[in-house]
């Protein structure tokens, strides 16, 4: 009778607490409608310093969508995890760029501003007559 009761207490015990649930899934795109082929620099200004951006190309029509699943509890996700990043360049066909970084993500035009679950943001015909002349020196 006590190893009965020892097992019911034990499974009990196993078999109490939460239902953790899934994580949610988080699909961001970017869309090029710039009228201009882009280049997407990104880097981290913050630990871990990432000496080498990472590079996302895209072309005028062209898109991109990536997917993630947060850890259980929810945890959340921004654009940050998008562009791997706390900020990126955009060069604009090598004649124009615009830098967006996550600290001055009060404009709806920036990316980092960017955090439901999904969300797309389109760079625009705007977005490229907004960024700073660079010359044919872009990088």
């Amino acid at each position: 009778m006590k190893n009965l009761f020892l097992t019911f207490i034990t499974v009990a015990i196993i078999g109490c607490g939460t239902d953790q649930g899934e994580g949610n899934f988080y699909n961001y795109s970017i869309k090029n409608e710039s009228g201009k082929d882009i280049t997407i620099n990104s880097y981290r200004t913050i630990y871990p310093i990432r000496e080498i951006p990472l590079i996302i190309q895209l072309a005028n029509g062209e898109n991109l969508t990536k997917t993630y699943q947060d850890a259980l509890p929810p945890s959340g996700y921004d654009f940050g995890v998008f562009f791997e990043g706390d900020s990126i360049i955009i060069n604009f066909n090598n004649e124009k760029k615009q830098v967006f970084t996550f600290i001055t993500n009060n404009n709806n035009r920036n990316p980092f501003s960017y955090a439901g679950i999904t969300e797309t943001f389109i760079f625009t015909t705007q977005d490229y007559e907004n960024a700073e002349d660079c010359n044919g020196n872009c990088n």
